[in-house]
C-alpha cells in the first residue's frame, strides 16, 4: 500500500524526517519497504500482514504512529446530517434489499441530490496524486479519498440510471454481463455477489462499479454505497475475473464493520463541501457491529514471556494508544475492551504482543535462558522419519517436496486412477484439483523438470502424505509414503565408466534401508502397477502383506512426460516400515571363528523367485548358514527355454567352535538335495 507522508499529517502531528518515520513503523511491526520523493512529498510503499486490514487505511497508519511516539491521534470531524429525506427520495418501496445476509451483512446507502459534478479542488488532486491515483471527478475522488484514509470502499451511483431507482445485493444469475467501469464486458457466474436494480447487475460487489451507473458531469443525483461483502466470496470473484483492485484488496482481508457509518457520513459531508446539494439519512441494512469482545491480560505472564517486568501504566498505556479501551484493572492484570477495527486480537498473547512492538523489542534486555539438560526422546514415527533421511541422502540420494495438490490430467499420465481421490471444493487452479493419491506423479514432474535443465543421472526420494476417499464418499485418509526414483546411470569418474541404473539398484536401495532400521521380512514377488512395465515390476511385500512397488516406468508413461530415458522407481506405504522397524541399534559380538564359503550353481524354472531359493537355503543350512546371495543369473543358448541359471554363494560359520570340512560338506549336500528335491533344480 502507498500512502503521503504529507497526508499523514493530517492524523497525527509528527516532526520526524520521513526515513526516521519509515525505521519507527518497521520496528514497530509495519514494514516500510520503500521510500521515494514525489514534488514536495514523500510516498511511502507499506507491506501490510493479511491480518492487519486495519492498516490499509491513512487512519490505521496514523494510529500506529500516534502509539510509536505517544502524539495524539486525531481523526476527521464529520458533520450531523438532517434526518429528513430529501423529496425525491420518499417512497412506499425499501431502497435496499439484500437478497443473501451471508454474502452481505451489511448494506448501507444516502441519497445526496442537486450536485453538481465537476473537477476536485488542488489538494484533493494532490492527495491522490501523491498515492499514485488518477482523478476523475469530486464525486468519484472523494470516494477514492475516504477509501483511503478510512479503509472502507464506497462506490457512487447515478441515482437516475438506476432502473426502478431500488438496490437489490443478490447472487449474479448464470450468464449474466456487466460492463464494467475500466470498459471490460465480463461473464458472471452463480457464486459471485453483485449489486443490481431491478433489471440487471451494476456492479461487481466489493470489486468494481459498472460502466452503465457511473457518476458523469451528466449527474445530478447519487446514491452513496457503504457496506460490508464476505471476503471469501470478493476473493473468488476477483481470482475469477482476473480483476484486482483497490476496494477488492481491502474486502479480501475484513472490512472494520465498525467504519461503515462515520465512512460514509464523511464522504457525504465531503461531496456536499465540494459538489453542493441536499444529503438525505443513511438507509441502513443488514446487521450492526456485534459487541466489542473482552481480553483479560495478565502482568506475571506478560512479564514471563517478554523477560521484562513493564510497568502496569504503561501496559494500559500502550493499549489505549492503539485504540483498546481498558474497562477494569487490578493488581494482577487489565481487562481490555477490543475495538471492531482490531478483528486479529483474540487472545492474551495477542495483547503481550501488541505491548511488545510499541514498548519496543530493543527495550527487551538480552539474558541467556534456563538450560535444563533432559534426554532426547523422539517419537518411533520421528526417529525412523529422521533415521531413513539419513540413510538415503547418505547414499547419494536427493530429497524432493512435490505439490500435495495436483490435477486430474497429471494422474491420467501417471495411469493413475483417480475415482477415490479428494477433490478440492474451490481449487485455485486446474493444477490443484485434488489430493495426491500417489507420489509418483509429482516425481515423475520433477525428472522431467531436471532432465529439461540438462540434468540426466537423478538419485530422488520424497517422504511425503497422500490423500484418499473415505468409505461412502466421507471423509478422507491420509497415510506417510516413501518414493524412490532412479533415471540415468552412476555418472562418470575418471577412475570408472558410468553404469546405468536398472530395477536392481531401487530394490538394494530398499533392503539397504530395511536393514538399517531393522526391518525383517521385506520381499519382492510378480505383480503390476499400471504405471510401471509389466516385464519389470515387482510387489513389495512386509511380513506377506503387500506394502508397495517397485519397478521400470512403463513406456507410455514415459511418453506422456517426455521422457526418453528409463525410469525406475519404488513407493511403498512407510506407515508399516515405522511398526515394523527397530531402530535402537543392537550390537552383536564379532565372530571368533572363521567362516566358510561353498558356492552352487542351478537351473531352475524362471518362475521360480529368489526368495523362495534364498529361504530354502536357510531352513535346510541347520543354524549354520549366516548369509546367502546370487551372484549370477544367466539365460542363453545353453540353458533350456523356461529356464534359468542361478549361482548363489552360500557362508556357513558356527560361533562356538571352527568348522570342519567334513560337517560344512554334509549340510551343503543337504541344501543341495532340497533344491532339487522341492524346486527341481538341476546342479550344473
Amino acid at each position: 500500500m502507498k500512502i503521503s507522508y504529507a497526508w499523514l499529517k493530517d492524523y497525527v502531528r509528527c516532526s520526524m524526517p520521513p526515513e526516521k518515520l519509515a525505521e519507527l513503523l518497521t520496528m514497530s511491526g509495519t514494514e516500510v519497504k520503500a521510500i521515494e520523493k514525489h514534488g514536495s512529498d514523500h510516498r511511502m510503499e507499506i507491506e501490510v500482514t493479511s491480518n492487519r486490514s486495519d492498516c490499509l487505511s491513512l487512519i490505521g497508519i496514523a494510529r500506529e504512529i500516534a502509539a510509536a511516539t505517544g502524539k495524539k491521534l486525531m481523526l476527521p470531524k464529520t458533520k450531523t446530517h438532517p434526518s429528513k429525506p430529501p423529496a425525491r427520495a420518499k417512497r412506499d418501496t425499501p431502497l435496499v434489499v439484500i437478497e443473501d445476509r451471508h454474502l452481505c451483512p451489511r448494506y448501507t446507502a444516502r441519497l445526496i441530490t442537486s450536485v453538481t459534478v465537476g473537477p476536485s479542488p488542488k489538494w484533493l488532486v494532490e492527495r491522490l496524486e501523491a498515492v499514485g491515483l488518477r482523478t476523475v471527478n469530486n464525486v468519484v475522488d472523494v470516494t477514492n479519498f475516504c477509501l483511503l484514509e478510512t479503509g472502507e470502499p464506497m462506490h457512487a451511483f447515478d441515482l437516475d440510471r438506476l432502473s426502478g431507482g431500488q438496490i437489490r445485493v443478490r447472487r449474479s444469475r448464470k450468464g449474466e454481463r456487466l460492463v464494467t467501469i475500466d470498459g471490460t464486458t465480463r461473464t458472471l457466474n452463480e457464486s459471485m455477489l453483485v449489486i443490481a436494480d431491478s433489471a440487471n447487475p451494476v456492479a461487481l460487489a466489493g470489486v468494481m462499479g459498472g460502466k452503465d451507473t457511473e457518476v458523469s458531469p451528466a449527474t445530478t443525483a447519487i446514491l452513496l454505497e457503504a457496506a460490508i461483502f464476505d471476503p471469501v466470496t470478493i476473493r473468488r470473484t476477483s481470482r475469477a475475473l482476473g480483476l484486482s483492485t483497490e476496494s477488492s484488496y481491502r474486502f479480501e482481508r475484513r472490512i472494520d464493520p465498525g467504519i461503515v457509518q462515520f465512512a460514509s457520513d464523511r464522504a457525504a459531508s465531503l461531496i456536499v463541501e465540494l459538489c453542493g446539494g441536499t444529503i438525505g439519512p443513511i438507509v441502513d441494512a443488514g446487521s450492526l457491529p456485534g459487541k466489542k469482545k473482552t481480553i483479560p491480560i495478565r502482568f506475571e505472564r506478560l512479564g514471563s514471556l517478554l523477560g521484562v517486568a513493564v510497568d502496569p501504566g504503561t501496559i494500559a498505556k500502550i493499549l489505549s494508544s492503539l485504540g483498546l479501551m481498558v474497562v477494569s484493572h487490578s493488581a494482577k492484570g487489565l481487562s481490555v475492551s477490543v475495538p471492531t477495527f482490531r478483528g486479529d486480537l483474540e487472545s492474551e498473547v495477542d495483547l503481550i504482543e501488541e505491548v511488545a512492538r510499541i514498548y519496543g523489542y530493543h527495550r527487551i534486555p538480552l539474558s541467556i535462558p534456563r538450560i535444563f539438560e533432559q534426554p532426547v526422546r523422539l517419537e518411533r514415527k520421528a526417529l525412523v522419519d529422521r533415521s531413513a533421511r539419513t540413510l538415503l541422502a547418505g547414499i547419494g540420494l536427493d530429497e524432493i517436496v512435490t505439490y500435495s495438490l495436483v490435477s486430474r490430467r497429471l494422474l491420467s499420465l501417471a495411469g493413475i486412477q483417480h475415482e477415490a481421490t479428494v477433490a478440492i471444493a474451490n481449487p485455485l487452479s486446474f493444477e490443484q484439483e485434488v489430493m495426491r493419491p500417489r507420489l509418483v506423479p509429482g516425481m515423475l514432474n520433477a525428472i522431467v523438470l531436471n532432465i529439461n535443465r540438462g540434468r540426466r543421472d537423478l538419485m530422488f526420494f520424497e517422504l511425503g502424505n497422500v490423500y484418499r476417499r473415505g468409505q461412502d464418499e466421507q471423509g478422507a485418509s491420509e497415510t506417510l509414503r516413501l518414493g524412490i526414483a532412479l533415471t540415468g546411470g552412476t555418472g562418470t569418474h575418471w577412475g570408472r565408466k558410468s553404469q546405468a541404473f536398472d530395477i536392481f539398484d531401487v530394490k538394494g536401495i530398499l533392503e539397504t534401508l530395511c536393514g538399517a532400521i531393522g526391518i525383517d521380512g521385506i520381499s519382492c514377488g510378480r505383480g503390476e502397477e499400471p504405471f510401471l512395465s509389466n516385464e519389470s515390476s515387482a510387489v513389495i511385500s512386509l511380513n506377506g502383506a503387500a506394502i508397495g512397488s517397485l519397478g521400470r516406468v512403463a513406456d507410455s508413461v514415459l511418453q506422456a512426460f517426455d521422457i526418453k530415458q528409463d525410469v525406475f522407481i519404488a513407493e511403498i506405504d512407510f506407515e508399516s516400515i515405522v511398526r515394523s522397524a527397530r531402530p535402537e541399534k543392537i550390537f552383536a559380538r564379532p565372530a571368533v571363528y572363521p567362516s566358510v564359503a561353498r558356492d552352487v550353481s542351478l537351473i531352475i524354472d524362471r518362475g521360480v523367485t529368489n526368495d523362495a531359493v534364498v529361504a530354502l537355503i536357510r531352513r535346510e543350512g541347520q543354524g549354520l548358514v549366516t548369509a546367502v546371495g546370487p551372484f549370477d543369473h544367466y539365460t542363453g543358448k545353453q540353458i533350456p527355454d523356461g529356464k534359468k541359471s542361478l549361482a548363489y554363494r552360500v557362508e556357513y560359520q558356527d560361533p562356538t567352535r571352527t568348522l570342519e570340512d567334513a560337517q560344512v560338506n554334509a549340510v551343503h549336500a543337504k541344501i543341495c538335495e532340497a533344491l532339487t528335491r522341492e524346486i527341481g533344480a538341476i546342479l550344473r
